[in-house]
């Protein structure tokens, strides 16, 4: 009997080999996924781990920690401190009408615009950033899905204004937008990418940095300029910028032996803690930025190149013209006519027709040489972003009337810090240093990035030629000389004013507007510092002997007595009184007349007499309020008498390092720079008076 197959054997063989089949693919799968595995685990692969850790982190862009600004005695003047930010996660927000309406009411913040942030479709929404304290604990308690705090570090800038052109600002997201903020925004700033923050599975953002125990520390700033005598530049040239009603000004103090910056000042100003609130044109640092025509200051380089070419000498004598010159068509006038005058005078009294004689001895090519080696027309290279090179074109180009007016300072511009250096090659005996405002650069670990190191560009002047032209200039700031306001009753100081008429935006020069300046340098015989002082389209008085030397003497003598330069000269100032009518009716165009009685501790009087002064150096002078008969009958009975130095910007040790061995006692209230005085600046006393101080922190 024949046997058959039967239908669930051929069944079971094709179930076996369906399975042996399956198996071996998977198997085969399997193989190829351990492989790529473990190729994957062999290799360095950072396009996968990118892809892995988004799954985990999402990328936040945070104000980072900047590294601080300090002065050259180490004193802050930018730094970080932590503050509260308020991000959402809209994925988790439950009511996005409620939780808006709760947020803005805390925050200040309108309900509407918050609401349509809330219901987009993002992973992180900034809600406002750095809050204050108070809502950031309201919020916290508020304790509302999806809306989380963050803390960033924001830019403080404790002293307000002080500086702040030079330090700039910093944005929102930490990156530095002007000043050594924006030069040195590399090195401040930890970094400048997205921060990476952790999140779970739900997608919520962990509140610490996924990598918080490895963060970098930055770098931070010494700089050469120093608070104290920032601020007593800074306070003078906003008085004076606001006495005469100017437009802006300028001011700077040189070490003129480094090329160090120590102090420069603007006016007006901005407050870097409130950038938002100022136009970007307060920002400018007008010193480096904003070249003009320097007027007569820039005589002292021509005469000087002259005197060191051996061209001239200081007592040869030139043809003044009564005060006119005839270049072509035109004609070159003197504020006020001479007829022969020598070299020295030509620089006392600031003749233009003088300084264009003087030049012409020199012709147009080596004009511009000696120019241009004095650094116009060209950058200086300080550390700091915006600087102007100014103007000084090629003597092919130069017409006779305009290389007869580049002997005055016009016809050729240049920055307020280029004149500076130029004076203080003058000063140091003929060096042109390269100016420094960074002093050191201090990187994380501690360590020495950058040191400031004296740099000479090049020498412009033999020594003997650098110190007969700081004489000439002293002559200046002595009786008959243009500059007498800028003459210190402690040091003996040179200088020059400069009184420039504007361009006009339509050519020629504007009816009524002047640059007025004056640039000096003291102790007379070993030149410590170099003081600059513009000022802008001043109201009424212009000339730079009226406007700008009586801050030049102040700037000087406080800078002067806050590094420990000792006084020159006695102490004891005094003078006649003015009368009433005088003093209302203010300086005279035609000059003033009085007495001053100089007094020295050893009781020896001299009166001195002034006279004739020329218009240029009018203003009141600020005479002590006691009779000369009072004065006298002091002097006669041998009581020794001292005059009182202005103490205003000075520390506790700076006053009494100031007084030094004066026989006057102090009374000090208050802590921080010192405000007010009692008795004021310039009062002479007899030994024994108690000066009053008062201080108060600088904000």
């Amino acid at each position: 009997m024949p046997r058959f197959r039967t239908g669930g054997d051929e069944s079971r063989r094709r179930l076996t080999a369906r399975l042996f089949a399956i198996g071996g693919f998977l198997a085969v799968c399997f193989g190829l996924l351990i492989s790529r595995a473990v190729f994957f685990h062999l290799k360095d692969n950072t396009q996968i781990e990118r892809v892995a850790m988004r799954q985990y982190r999402t990328a936040v862009r945070k104000s980072t920690e900047r590294g601080k600004i300090l002065d050259a005695a180490g004193r802050e003047l930018a730094i970080n401190i932590p503050a509260e930010s308020v991000f959402a996660d809209p994925r988790f927000v439950k009511d996005a009408s409620k939780t808006s309406a709760t947020v803005a009411s805390i925050l200040k913040l309108d309900q509407g615009k918050l609401a349509e942030s809330l219901a987009a479709n993002r992973k992180f929404v900034w809600i406002k950033r750095r809050v204050a304290q108070e809502e950031a604990q309201q919020i916290a308690q508020a304790a509302l899905p999806g809306i989380f705090l963050m803390t960033e570090n924001t830019r403080s800038y404790p002293n307000g204004t002080l500086a702040a052109s030079i330090i700039g600002t910093v944005g929102v997201d930490a990156e530095g937008l002007a000043g050594i903020e924006f030069e040195l925004n590399d090195a401040l700033l930890v970094s400048n990418e997205r921060s990476s923050y952790k999140r779970d599975a739900h997608g919520h953002l962990y509140l610490s940095p996924s990598a918080a125990d490895e963060k970098e520390k930055p770098s931070q700033v010494e700089l050469t300029i120093d608070k104290t005598i920032q601020y007593v530049a800074e306070r003078e040239l906003s008085q004076a910028v606001a006495g005469a009603r100017a437009k802006s000004g300028t001011a700077i103090v040189l070490d003129v032996r480094s090329g160090d910056v120590l102090a420069m000042a603007t006016s007006p100003t901005f407050d870097p803690n409130r950038f938002g609130k100022h136009e970007q044109e307060e920002w400018k640092n007008r010193v480096i930025t904003d070249a003009y025509e320097p007027g007569s200051t820039f005589k002292a380089v021509v005469i000087a190149s002259a005197l060191d070419h051996g061209l001239v000498g200081p007592e040869q004598v030139f043809d003044c013209g009564m005060g006119k010159l005839a270049v072509g068509k035109d004609v070159v006038r003197d504020a006020h006519p001479h007829g022969r005058l020598s070299v020295a005078d030509i620089v006392k009294v600031s003749s233009n027709i003088g300084a264009a004689r003087i030049e012409a001895k020199m012709g147009k090519e080596k004009a511009y040489q000696a120019l241009k080696a004095f650094g116009f027309g060209e950058l200086s290279g300080i550390d700091l972003p915006g600087e102007s090179a100014g103007i000084l074109s090629s003597p092919k180009t130069w017409s006779e009337v305009q290389f007869v007016t580049i002997a005055f300072g016009q016809g050729i511009s240049a920055t307020p810090l280029q004149m500076a250096m130029a004076f203080g090659a003058i000063a140091n005996g003929g060096e042109m240093l390269k100016p420094h405002i960074i002093k050191r650069l201090i990187g994380p670990d501690g360590e020495v990035v950058y040191e400031r190191k004296k740099e000479v560009r090049r020498a412009v002047l033999r020594p003997e030629t650098a110190a007969l032209m700081r004489r000439l200039l002293g002559r200046v700031v002595q009786q008959g000389g243009t500059g007498m306001l800028a003459a210190s009753q402690e040091y003996v100081v040179g200088g020059k004013t400069g009184t420039a008429q504007k361009a006009a935006s339509h050519g020629g020069y504007a009816e009524g507007r002047y640059y007025s300046s004056f640039i000096g340098f003291a102790p007379m015989n070993d030149p410590k510092i170099v003081v600059y002082v513009g000022i802008d389209e001043p109201k009424g008085y212009y000339y730079g002997g009226q406007v700008a030397a009586p801050v030049f003497k102040k700037v000087t003598e406080e800078a002067l007595h806050y590094l420990s330069v000792p006084a020159e000269k006695g102490l004891v100032v005094a003078a006649a009184p003015i009368d009433a009518e005088s003093l209302a009716e203010g300086p005279s165009p035609h000059g003033v007349t009085g007495e001053i009685l100089n007094t020295d501790v050893t009781g020896q009087a001299e009166i001195v007499k002034m006279k004739d002064i020329p218009a240029e150096a009018n203003a009141a002078p600020v005479l002590e309020q006691r009779s000369r008969q009072e004065m006298a009958k002091i002097v006669s009975e041998g009581k020794e008498m001292w005059r009182i130095p202005d103490f205003r910007g000075l520390t506790m040790k700076g006053v009494l390092e100031t007084a030094g061995n004066g026989r006057v006692g102090f009374k000090f209230t208050g802590s921080g720079i010192a405000v007010k005085q009692d008795p004021p600046a310039g009062s002479v006393v007899p030994a024994g008076t108690e000066c009053t101080v008062e201080f108060k922190p600088v904000l």
